[in-house]
């Protein structure tokens, strides 16, 4: 995707940014001069060569220093309270080291914001006391004399508490394109909408993604979604009668096209893809349509719209069909037609975003989908030693060494440093790759003791069989037959077989054995590479999951199946079922917008499947008890996940919440050092549970580097190889790189793309004295690789990357590496993989062969 290597930049502050002057802000300082020596002394009370003395003196010091802080925060938070006044945004706030990169959207591109600028059209807001939220929602808050307004959270900025403010002239300029003409007023008009709902889908425009060309909304309708009853044998949890889980024959309503259109396929449109325009988002999925298939007696396919207007396919030559599950605000339009205007009258935008990749790298297993399964030791290293293999060759195997690094084909959105270890591998031999080949090691090894492990699945998305909504749309087919049967999956990603269906997170037994059926009939009619599955199969609730963009871990392991296999047998694992409350709708205004943000704050996911992970890892062995315990935490974990849109939570048994509370008073598991970097003290001690025995199956052993990667040369980073150093570039970058650090701050919110702006901030400081990218990137190579050959040269290659790539393009045209020696020399011939003295080498070896065959036979034939 494009979108992913276009930024623009906008500043995030937090609350603290709209203290008044005197004692809010005289308070905050305070707060910042002792958490700063809370952080000196907590630093000197882990050196345990203190004296005894010393070390209660310091402990002393932190219970002063904690009763302060908490002193501080009540007295700021009633100074809070005393506000009445709109609040203006701090200029101090607003510095380089607050600035952050989001990715090119329909929003910025609406806006007409630039890739690599800074605007302040837009500003982020993460909370730290909800007074001043509130304040700044009721009533906005002033910026260098402009009025700003809440816009929107998507559901990860929620989860951070972030908040995306919108200067008001801006808005009132751009709202109608990124709205379709629609109204918080019309809304309000027909009932309003549920609040945290219409946020989230007020927030899709700023998605990152890549404007959909050739889009044409006029070949486009809405229809129904397919609906129909699957019948199963589920574990049925009543939340109204405490809990009580009963195996009971049902008929499932499903909805199995939730979140899913179709796109008639062509020869170049072949990929699924997940889309967004205003108030529509979902996966669209190419189907090989044949309209003689699903013609009428009179030659037409006809079909009825949401809104009950009929079309012709052919004669409107349809080529978008989305669903009503896909248009999340169409009852607030009176028709597709009035969207359709609205869309064109307003040049509103559509876009696209993770579409199918050609090539699907392998993927991962993690702990949660490991730890509720039991195996034997051998079961274990069996699925462990792809992983084990691949650390033991880091630094041996040139491949495996491209590989970790994403330097290889499996990797589409390679950075700069990749890019040009996948054109020059003779890079592997420098000392700053093998630093990140050192810190990768050190990574993977971390990861697969946290139950990350190869293994031969890849993710990729899930469709429900179109040929059935087809059936279901088309011939009016209430009862579809569809091309899969009930526990058949098609995934051509992998031949006729069993397969593991698996999806994150992954809380009760959700481990989905499916049979892959591949014939020419379904390769007929599905081209792409997702799994479809039946409509006569109750995985959606298995898995739990949407169609809507939604991808499966698809595993194709005979352990892991016949494990799996096993653990579903032994506890007999049926679906979950309950009976989920609705999101009811209301009027919106800033105040509910506050409160309903303070609700979805509230909601903590992870701390339920904590507990759940603490049950699995507390025994070795599941037992029938326990996993009660799990079912319910399970089902627990929708409601919280639906609690900012429904407030409603079922109410917990004493009995049951006194068994969930036993667990909860147990430490972490011990391999939570490893995959949430907990420190020893924190976690229990380590036990035989199936994830913890990871610790001693893989291998710790030190890197040791073998010459695999051929003669590395710097000067194939260069553009001109005899340039002199330019001392006061070096000097600059020197000193921009030792402050850069302190530059992108402390802050452990920031996300890589967040400290993005710093390095444009050094690249735009280093063509302020030389404006030419080629030249200053030649001076810092020969410094760098030349002059001091430093291992950490992430600077260079996150503010130069792309001069880099480009020189070595030039450099390496029209030659290839030895696969035998590593020798790079000019190509002379088109499939020529060996250099000149091995290709020689070679011949005078297959010379040598057949002279001693044709010796032999001479042999045998004078017998």
């Amino acid at each position: 995707m494009k979108s992913l290597s276009k930024q623009f930049y906008v500043h995030s502050v937090d609350t603290s940014g709209f203290y008044r002057d005197g004692r809010e802000h005289n308070i905050h300082i305070l707060q910042l001069q002792t958490y700063h020596l809370q952080a000196e002394i907590n630093k000197l009370a882990e050196d345990k060569k203190q004296s005894k003395h010393k070390l209660e003196q310091l402990e002393r010091i932190k219970k002063l220093l904690s009763k302060r802080l908490k002193r501080l925060k009540g007295i700021l938070k009633m100074e809070l309270e005393k506000n009445t006044e709109i609040r203006y945004l701090r200029e101090d706030a607003m510095k380089d080291t607050n600035k952050v990169g989001l990715f090119d959207s329909a929003l910025s591109r609406t806006l007409k914001i630039k890739p690599n600028t800074v605007t302040d059209d837009i500003v982020i807001v993460q909370s730290y006391y909800f007074k001043v939220l509130k304040d700044i929602i009721l009533n906005g808050f002033i910026y260098k004399g402009e009025l700003y307004r809440y816009f929107s959270s998507s559901a990860g900025q929620i989860r951070q508490k972030k908040s995306v403010f919108f200067k008001e002239s801006v808005w009132e300029k751009h709202k109608e394109s990124l709205t379709c003409g629609l109204s918080l007023e019309a809304i309000n008009a027909k009932g309003g909408c549920n609040t945290n709902k219409f946020l989230a889908y007020l927030a899709l425009t700023n998605s990152a993604t890549d404007q959909w060309r050739g889009f044409n909304i006029d070949k486009t309708i809405v229809v129904p979604d397919m609906e129909t009853e699957v019948e199963a044998t589920v574990d049925y949890i009543d939340t109204k009668n405490e809990f009580k889980i009963t195996p009971t024959d049902m008929k499932i309503p499903i909805e199995h096209t939730d979140g899913c259109g179709m796109i008639i396929a062509n020869r170049n449109n072949k990929k699924a893809f997940m889309c967004r325009l205003p108030w529509v988002k979902g996966l669209l999925v190419p189907f090989n349509f044949k309209a003689d298939e699903f013609k009428d007696e009179n030659g037409q396919i006809l079909v009825k719209d949401i809104y009950g207007k009929e079309h012709d396919i052919i004669k409107e030559d349809i080529q978008v069909i989305f669903t009503k599950s896909q248009f999340k605000m169409w009852k607030y339009y009176s028709s597709w037609e009035e969207y359709k205007n609205n869309f064109k009258l307003h040049n509103c935008q559509a876009a696209k975003l993770n579409e199918e990749e050609t090539l699907i790298p392998d993927a991962k297993l993690n702990y949660q989908m490991l730890q509720t399964l039991t195996m034997s030791d051998e079961e274990l290293l069996a699925i462990a030693d792809d992983t084990i293999q691949d650390i033991q060759k880091i630094g041996k195997d040139k491949d495996v060494m491209l590989r970790i690094l994403g330097a290889d084909e499996a990797n589409p959105r390679k950075n700069s440093f990749q890019q040009a270890l996948s054109l020059y591998p003779e890079l592997l031999s420098d000392a700053h790759a093998r630093q990140a080949i050192k810190d990768k090691k050190a990574s993977v090894i971390k990861q697969a003791k946290a139950g990350k492990l190869n293994i031969n699945g890849k993710y990729t998305f899930v469709s429900p069989d179109l040929y059935a909504f087809c059936e279901y749309l088309f011939k009016g087919d209430k009862h579809p037959k569809g091309l899969l049967n009930n526990g058949e999956v098609y995934c051509n990603l992998y031949g006729e077989g069993k397969l593991d269906l698996l999806r994150s997170p992954h809380l009760y037994i959700e481990h989905s054995i499916r049979t892959n059926v591949i014939d020419e009939k379904k390769a007929e009619w599905f081209c792409t590479n997702a799994v479809y599955t039946s409509v006569f199969d109750p995985i959606s609730k298995i898995l739990q999951f949407d169609n809507d963009g939604d991808k499966l871990l698809v595993v194709k392991d005979e352990t892991l199946i016949r494990v799996a296999e096993r653990v579903i047998e032994k506890f007999d694992v049926k679906p979950l079922y309950y009976e989920m409350a609705k999101a009811d709708p209301s009027i919106i205004d800033n105040q509910k917008i506050y409160d309903s943000l303070i609700l979805a704050y509230k909601a903590n996911i992870g701390d339920i499947s904590n507990r759940i992970t603490k049950i699995f890892n507390s025994t070795t062995e599941i037992n029938e008890e326990s996993l009660k315990i799990v079912k319910v935490l399970t089902c627990l974990n929708n409601f919280v996940i639906d609690y900012a849109k429904t407030l409603f939570m079922p109410e917990v048994p004493k009995k049951i919440q006194d068994k969930i509370n036993d667990f909860n008073k147990s430490k972490a598991p011990h391999f939570f050092i490893y995959a949430k970097d907990k420190e020893e003290k924190r976690v229990e001690p380590k036990n035989s549970s199936l994830v913890n025995r990871l610790d001693d199956i893989i291998p710790t052993q030190r890197i040791h580097f073998t010459k695999v990667a051929g003669k590395f040369d710097y000067t194939y980073l260069m553009s001109d190889k005899k340039i002199k150093i330019d001392e006061v570039i070096v000097n600059t970058y020197n000193e921009m790189h030792r402050n850069k650090k302190w530059m992108m701050g402390t802050v452990s919110t920031k996300t890589n793309q967040d400290k993005v702006y710093i390095y444009q901030v050094i690249r735009d400081t280093l063509l302020s004295i030389e404006d030419n990218p080629t030249y200053v990137a030649d001076v810092l190579v020969q410094y760098l690789y030349g002059m001091k050959n430093v291992n950490n040269k992430k600077t260079l290659w996150e503010c130069f990357g792309d001069e880099l790539v480009e020189n070595i393009q030039k450099n390496t045209a029209g030659t290839i590496q030895c696969v035998t020696c590593g020798k790079r020399e000019m190509k002379v011939m088109q499939r020529q993989t060996l250099c000149t003295k091995c290709t020689n080498l070679a011949r005078k070896k297959s010379k040598d062969q057949n002279n001693a065959i044709h010796s032999r036979k001479k042999r045998v034939s004078n017998l």
